[in-house]
């Protein structure tokens, strides 16, 4: 791995930490089906990692801001109607994981393509708040993954170099971001086909978030 120190590891959410990306394919298929938008299914299974303003405009172009807007934020209530139990979707290896790499000195942020709210949401229910030192939403930049301003801002954050990071990623945009970001990214596998997108550009895979740790023994 050559002579680079890896400092800090930064975690996608969705896909990474909890196994929500086939819940939020179904959500976003019911809510189009909702307001009698014609949707292809494939097409938005291609944007599995990205939030809603990101992949509204690519599955409705032509729309203006403010329709864009009013989508967004009809969905937003829909989501709060049906909402996600992140303690059955959190990763199983995620808690142990995450305490290891604490345990060993790394720091740790999250930076997540959905909304704070989801964010903290997440956290609080799970209990992995306060094992964070960042935590980014992509709704908060002007442009989402797989522009890499996310994870540019959590270096800078971290206060680490490019090459003192991985980031662990699942889908395509993820892993573009980071990458474009010059961080060596790690996928970790998808296992319902449903959300599959394509990780061959990762640097390394991962079968799950348990291989994390004696992949990172190898840049020691």
């Amino acid at each position: 791995m050559g002579d680079n120190v890896i400092k800090a590891v930064i975690f996608d959410m969705d896909g990474v930490l909890i196994d929500s990306e086939p819940y939020y394919l179904q959500q976003r298929m019911a809510y189009f089906k909702l307001i009698g938008v014609d949707v292809d299914d494939d097409r938005l299974q291609e944007m599995v990692g990205g939030n809603m303003k990101i992949v509204l405009p690519q599955l409705l172009p032509g729309k203006t801001d403010a329709a864009y807007a009013q989508l967004r934020v009809g969905y937003r209530y829909f989501k709060s109607r049906h909402p996600q139990d992140f303690r059955q979707t959190l990763m199983a290896d995620a808690k142990s994981t995450i305490e290891a790499l604490r345990q060993q000195g790394y720091l740790l942020a999250l930076a997540s393509s959905s909304e704070r709210p989801t964010i903290n949401e997440m956290l609080t229910n799970t209990g992995l708040n306060g094992d964070f030192a960042v935590i980014l939403s992509g709704a908060d930049f002007p442009k989402s993954k797989p522009d890499p301003s996310i994870y540019l801002t959590a270096l800078a954050q971290l206060k680490v170099r490019p090459e003192e990071a991985v980031a662990i990623e699942d889908s395509q945009m993820g892993i573009e971001a980071a990458q474009t970001a010059g961080i060596y990214t790690y996928a970790v596998a998808v296992s319902d086909p449903r959300v599959a997108t394509d990780q061959s550009a990762a640097d390394a895979h991962l079968a799950n978030l348990s291989a994390l740790l004696p992949a990172l023994a190898r840049w020691k």
